[in-house]
């Protein structure tokens, strides 16, 4: 029989506790509301960049090599610019993954996934009135 498996504790468990996952007391404050507007304004940068890229401006085809490009460095501009703010997750996955992770509350992560929709959409209706 193989020998059981150590489950490996949360570093926040071994300081004495992890941050409660749902606090309303921290949506009355001014640092919430920034991270969640650098969200939405990373969303809305990162489509409107990166889309941008993709279309097809010139006579010739877009090249897969100049969109990729596009996305990669948006997305190191923009975490680089707002990581400091909200942390630069810009995309939902990486917020729900901090959300199952226990390193985001509920009310934050919630924040942060309706600014990067909102954000998103509105990057695209900016591309879609160009």
């Amino acid at each position: 029989m193989p020998a059981p498996v150590p489950m490996r504790v949360p570093p926040c468990w071994q300081q004495g506790g992890c941050r409660p996952l749902c606090t309303m007391r921290e949506m009355r404050s001014a640092s919430f509301w920034r991270a969640i507007f650098a969200e939405f304004l990373g969303s809305l940068l990162y489509v409107l960049l990166g889309l941008g890229a993709s279309l097809r401006w010139a006579a010739g085809p877009p090249g897969a090599l100049g969109a990729a490009l596009a996305f990669g460095l948006a997305q190191a501009m923009l975490v680089q610019a707002l990581g400091h703010v909200s942390g630069g997750h810009i995309n939902p996955a990486v917020t729900v993954a901090f959300l199952l992770a226990a390193q985001l509350s509920l009310p934050r992560a919630l924040g942060y996934l309706l600014a990067q929709l909102l954000g998103a959409l509105a990057g695209a209706g900016l591309l879609y009135g160009v």
